[in-house]
C-alpha cells in the first residue's frame, strides 16, 4: 500500500513551488512593460495590486511582521491580505493564539519573496 500526501501538505507543497517560479522570473526592466515572464507578486492572489503602491506597502509590511514573527497592523488591508496567504496555501491560522503564520515552506521562501518584492516595488513606483 502506497500513502499519499494529506491533502493540505499537497496544497503548501504546490504553493511552494508555483512561488518558487515565480521567485525565479526576472524583474522588468520598466514599470511599463511587465509582461507574464516578469515577476510580479500580485499574480498568486485574486486581486490587481499593481494598481496602487499602498497594495504593495500593505503587502510588504505583512510579510515582513510574518517573517519578524510579529504583528503590528490589524487594520482590514492586512488582515485580507493575511486571508489571501492562507488561501493561498503560503500560511495557516493557529489555534492559540489566532493569528496568521507562514508554513514551513514559505517560511524559507519569505526573505527572498520581500526582497524581490521590494526592487519590484521601487521599479513600479520610483521608490528607493
Amino acid at each position: 500500500m502506497t500513502e499519499t500526501e494529506p491533502y493540505y501538505m499537497r496544497v503548501e507543497r504546490e504553493a511552494a513551488e508555483r512561488l518558487e517560479e515565480l521567485l525565479a522570473r526576472p524583474l522588468s526592466d520598466d514599470n511599463q512593460t511587465v509582461d507574464s515572464d516578469d515577476f510580479d507578486p500580485w499574480e498568486p492572489f485574486p486581486v490587481y495590486g499593481s494598481y496602487s503602491s499602498d497594495f504593495d506597502e500593505c503587502a510588504l509590511d505583512v510579510l515582513r511582521e510574518l517573517q519578524n514573527k510579529t504583528k503590528v497592523r490589524d487594520d482590514l488591508g492586512a488582515e485580507m491580505f493575511r486571508e489571501m496567504l492562507c488561501k493561498a496555501g503560503l500560511c495557516s491560522y493557529g489555534t492559540s493564539p489566532r493569528v496568521c503564520f507562514p508554513n514551513a515552506r514559505f517560511e524559507k521562501l519569505l526573505p527572498d519573496l520581500i526582497e524581490k518584492w521590494e526592487a519590484y516595488s521601487a521599479m513600479m513606483w520610483g521608490d528607493t
